[in-house]
């Protein structure tokens, strides 16, 4: 049964278009703060549950569960129990865990009900287009005109004559709609030609926006993702001698995010590495976020806990910051430190999964498929330099965007371990 079709009541049709609405505006909207956020993927997935056929709902969720990614997904979910129990802040890594699983639930829901319902699908694409351009608008008229209004609603009307604060507010929102450009610009070609100017003109003012917030996440999620979009097309025209002079431009792009970095270099770096591609803070981060893990390598020290270890908030000698402040800004350390080896090994089977299962979906399915690749590269290489792995606004910007890429490909293509028999239609 298809969601809300012909025979559904006029309330229904417009709780439907309204949730689809609230669904592709749910990332742009993090520039009004994080609150928005939640609030618009409430809005999305309640109206979207409420006017769909729960029945069907329910069995493509357990359906899901059953693939070899729904699979590998639910024993490290598992295996991160093991360390959620032997937490020593047991109420906040069981909260995160289960909130994890809420939003992976919610995103299966998602994705089976665009996929029986294209126009909603397509509302959803139109209203990140519009969103997400505003939002990059909004974002550059902050930071280099008229910083007062966005801040003042934010709550930060009180620090208004602070230095770079705009900048320092906005910073991570640069990088959640950094995620948002390669799924704006293949919705724009998905879209009749009405909508390719305004999709391009975005990745124009997010990249503005990317360099005045001097968000290096930023742009080196500009750089993957635009890479991998680069590549999927010259290898869609024949022209796979490209790939090479296409991986230098993105990891040129990548550098010279990197060499601008010059903060926290004025203590040592801890472990040897360039400070123009790690500074020296975070290199004393990972350091002690890794000396952590030995201490408890089987099951880690408990899902988002390790700043709150004994030590964790002394200050580094030298200086004026801590060894591990809030989290280990690296997701591989920070999964391996709080889950352990068990829990990081589980993890990584479930990503070369998804990855065999990405890389299937662009060869059948082309451009939605690369625009998930764009998307998955996006998020974890990002998360190797900066935010916490279990942060909700960030893993529900990535949850959101790859949403909207996997509903049009071809159904098992990304969960199963081999190709589905498409019969015609």
């Amino acid at each position: 049964m298809e969601i809300v079709d012909e025979n559904s009541s006029a309330a229904s049709r417009y709780a439907a278009s309204l949730a689809a609405v609230a669904l592709g505006a749910s990332v742009p909207i993090l520039i009004l703060g994080r609150a928005g956020m939640a609030v618009a993927i409430a809005i999305a997935i309640i109206g979207l549950v409420v006017t769909s056929d729960r029945s069907r709902l329910v069995y493509d969720v357990t359906a899901a569960i059953k693939t070899p990614l729904g699979t590998a997904v639910a024993v490290t979910f598992a295996l991160w129990l093991v360390s959620v129990i032997g937490s020593p802040e047991v109420a906040l890594s069981a909260k995160i865990w289960a909130r994890m699983i809420a939003l992976l639930v919610a995103a299966v829901a998602l994705v089976s009900l665009l996929r029986r319902a294209p126009h909603l699908h397509d509302l959803a694409l139109k209203a990140l287009i519009v969103t997400a351009l505003a939002g990059a608008a909004v974002g550059l008229v902050t930071v280099l005109m008229w910083p007062d209004p966005l801040l003042s609603l934010r709550g930060h009307g009180a620090n208004l004559d602070q230095a770079n604060l705009a900048v320092s507010v906005l910073k991570s929102y640069g990088t959640a709609i950094a995620c948002a450009m390669p799924v704006v610009l293949w919705a724009g070609w998905r879209m009749d030609a009405r909508w390719r100017a305004p999709a391009v003109i975005f990745q124009f003012l997010a990249l503005a926006l990317l360099i005045v917030l001097e968000s290096r996440a930023g742009l080196v999620a500009a750089a993957v993702g635009g890479g991998i979009f680069a590549c999927w097309f010259v290898w869609r025209i024949g022209r796979a001698w490209l790939i090479g002079a296409v991986a230098l431009i993105m990891a040129a792009g990548i550098a010279i995010a990197f060499a601008t970095n010059e903060r926290n270099n004025q203590i040592e770096a801890a472990l040897d590495l360039p400070i123009w591609l790690v500074d020296a803070h975070r290199q004393t981060i990972w350091d002690a976020s890794l000396q952590r893990f030995t201490e408890a390598p089987i099951f880690g020290w408990g899902i988002d806990v390790i700043d709150k270890l004994p030590g964790a908030n002394d200050i580094v000698p030298g200086s004026g910051v801590e060894f591990i402040p809030s989290h280990p800004h690296n997701w591989a350390i920070e999964v391996l430190a709080e889950t352990g080896v068990v829990g990081f090994a589980a993890m990584s089977v479930a990503l070369i999964v998804l990855a065999v299962g990405g890389i299937r979906a662009t060869r059948r399915d082309g451009a939605p498929g690369a625009t998930l690749l764009a998307v998955c590269a996006i998020f974890f290489l990002v998360s190797l330099i900066s935010y916490s792995f279990w942060a909700f606004w960030w893993q529900a910007t990535f949850v959101l965007m790859a949403s909207l890429a996997i509903a049009p490909l071809t159904p098992g293509l990304v969960s199963s371990s081999r190709s589905p028999k498409v019969t015609a239609t």
